[in-house]
Order: C-alpha cells, then structure tokens, then sequence
C-alpha cells in the first residue's frame, strides 16, 4: 500500500517516526489530535491524515489507533492504517448511508 520494501527502509525513510510518515503541513494537528483522544480516556484513537509513500507522494488513510501497557515497553501503539480511496471505492454504498 505505502510502497516499503521492507521494515528497514521505512526506519531509513521516516527516521525510525511516526510523525516523518505523516504530511508535514498536518503533523501537529494530527499528533494533538491523536493525544487528546488518549488523555481523554480513550484507548482507541481516530483520525483521517496523508501517508507518507516510500516514494515521497502521500495518501489518505483512516489510522485507527490503539494504545497499550506492555510489561517490557512501556506504552506500546498499534496502528491499523486504511486507504481511504479504496474504503470508498469498496464501500462506497456505506458511505452513502
């Protein structure tokens, strides 16, 4: 979907980031965003951004994301990225509701 050969060149290309995978003209709204969902009890976060390719374009994507204490990390975050062009050409029937 994003165009990464592998777990390496994503850790090369973003720095090892999540925020460098996120528009740069979206990075603050979008990490504030996803805090203020988490500091307001929520475990699970949501939110619409553009997705760094490994080719430097971007796309839109609904991030699903969930935090977690893990004994060995700490807070963890799982993120389940979702391309949203696709959802709508999938679903487009949803949508419409």
């Amino acid at each position: 979907m994003s165009g990464y050969k592998d777990i390496d060149e994503l850790f090369r290309l973003t720095e090892k980031s999540f925020r460098n995978l996120i528009r740069e003209d979206e990075q603050q709204q979008i990490e504030s965003s996803i805090w203020e969902q988490i500091d307001n009890g929520n475990e699970n976060d949501y939110i619409h951004f553009h997705l760094r390719k490994a080719n430097g374009t971007y796309f839109s994507v609904l991030d699903h994301g969930r935090i977690v204490e893990s004994p060995q990390y700490g807070k963890v975050f799982y993120v389940l990225f979702m391309d949203l062009e696709d959802m709508h050409i999938r679903y487009n029937d949803k949508f419409a509701r």
